[in-house]
């Protein structure tokens, strides 16, 4: 047998296999053999039919299989040989199913290769560096949130704006229950989310036990799922209610009382004995702050330099496309993934691997790596965070790497997470390798960058009202 290359160019290479009768003939036989001698064929007993009765029936699969696997090994030699590196394996042409009827043929097989050059100039981008400054009001506004965070629901005598207050509600005529009218027991009315600012003011400074004249459906804007919820109706009658008045009989009154600024609330947030007084509360804070909103600018610029490796640098990566897609969907197809296999998007494969090759490349030329420790940490992280916000703020150690290991069995999140890590290595690798711009911002305007499109949203719902 003889292989050679018949073509090459960047990402790919055709290479060119002469086989004749006699490179394979004494596999064919020597495999024949076996088959014969575990052949179980009637009207012989195991393993003693002819060898001539079993080539006739069986001869052409198993010269085929000999022949298969005396080229495959000839080429996978032939690529280490070479030092090619093959994205997914050697693809056979059309052509060898016709030549391998012949005694002797010539096959030839394609490979799609990783690629040999990478643009690794940056000096035509100018990258910009947040730098964020902390001030003293929002790291008292940051207090301030979390002591309503850890507030306590507290009783109360007179109705204040955040109040939830507990009563009954009936529909009056004149200045009495309505014979016949709605009346609803143990109901619980929240004035801070009622719509109309005169029917919130009835029940402001009102005290435990009197009784507040008003009317729902002004209150809350003909809203149904409020008012069905609220009187107990259906939602076809809540039309009905526009003009009618209700009374409300208050029994009680709650709300939530922000934590005072004593040493429970400080080993509650910043751990036992770490922190003993406001102005130490503040130091912490900034410090975490700070540290936090670095972070995010670091992101912000990991954002914005993938987004410039997708863009410009990764597209300039030179593939064999069509042959990648070609071994993709083989891929999915071994695996039986059908329906996946009629779905690939050419496209997006393309853009997704090259990007990929591209930060792995980049991430090898700086010597970062992604550990397994990284991955279980990252995927750590990201449970205890989901968790946190179902409200469940500090979950045992043990139910928190279990459900991560749960996650990281699935081999696409696994790889997603390793990805996202190596991306970040790689950004924060850069940031002293690229030309940059600093921009001071405070935290809120690095929020508002980061997260445009809900600004855009919110700029759009508020122009609508």
């Amino acid at each position: 047998m003889n292989i050679s290359i018949v073509e090459q160019k960047e990402g790919f290479v055709r290479l060119q296999v002469d086989v004749e009768k006699d490179n394979y003939q004494e596999a064919y036989k020597k495999e024949l053999k076996k088959v014969a001698q575990g052949a179980n064929i009637k009207g012989f007993r195991a393993g003693k039919a002819p060898v001539g009765m079993i080539e006739k029936m069986f001869g052409e699969g198993v010269r085929l299989e000999a022949i298969n696997h005396l080229v495959g090994d000839l080429v996978d030699g032939f690529i280490k040989e070479k030092e090619f590196k093959v994205i997914g394996w050697a693809i056979p042409e059309e052509s060898n199913t016709e030549e391998m009827t012949k005694e002797d043929m010539t096959l030839y097989f394609k490979l799609a290769l990783y690629p040999s050059e990478y643009d690794f100039n940056f000096d035509d981008k100018t990258f910009t560096k947040y730098e964020v400054t902390i001030t003293d009001e929002e790291v008292a506004t940051r207090l301030e949130e979390m002591q309503k965070a850890n507030a306590d629901l507290q009783e109360t005598d007179t109705v204040v704006a955040d109040a939830i207050v507990g009563g009954d509600i009936a529909e009056i005529e004149g200045d009495t229950r309505k014979e016949g009218g709605i009346l609803k027991e143990n109901v619980t009315i929240y004035p801070q989310f009622m719509k109309d600012e005169e029917e919130q003011k009835k029940f402001i400074d009102a005290g435990k036990g009197s009784v507040v004249v008003f009317n729902p459906y002004k209150a809350f804007e003909g809203n149904a799922a409020e008012l069905t919820s609220l009187l107990g109706i259906e939602k076809d009658h809540v039309e009905e209610l526009k003009d009618k008045e209700f009374s409300f009989q208050i029994e009680t009154i709650r709300h939530m009382v922000p934590a005072e600024l004593d040493q429970k609330f400080f080993d509650a947030v910043f751990g036992e004995d770490k922190v003993h007084n406001e102005e130490e509360a503040k130091t912490k804070l900034k410090e975490f702050m700070q540290s936090s909103e670095n972070g995010n600018a670091e992101y912000k610029f990991t954002q914005d330099f993938m987004e410039y490796v997708k863009e410009e640098k990764a597209p300039k990566l030179q593939l064999a496309d069509d042959l990648i897609v070609e071994w993709y969907t083989d891929n999915l197809k071994r695996n039986d993934e059908e329906e996946k296999a009629e779905k690939v998007d050419k496209e997006a494969l393309i853009s997704s691997l090259k990007r990929e090759m591209y930060v792995r490349e980049l991430a090898n030329r700086e010597e970062l790596k992604v550990s397994d420790e990284d991955i279980k940490g990252f995927a750590y992280e990201m449970i205890r965070s989901q968790f946190a916000q179902m409200g469940w703020h500090n979950p045992d150690h043990e139910i928190v790497a279990k459900y991560a290991e749960q996650q990281l069995s699935d081999s696409n999140f696994a790889y997603s997470i390793e990805m996202n890590i190596l991306e970040q290595k790689v950004g924060k690798a850069m940031l002293d390798k690229v030309k940059l711009e600093t921009k001071q911002v405070n935290a809120e305007e690095l929020h508002e960058i980061l997260n445009p499109k809900q600004e855009e949203e919110t700029a759009t719902a508020e122009e609508e009202k």
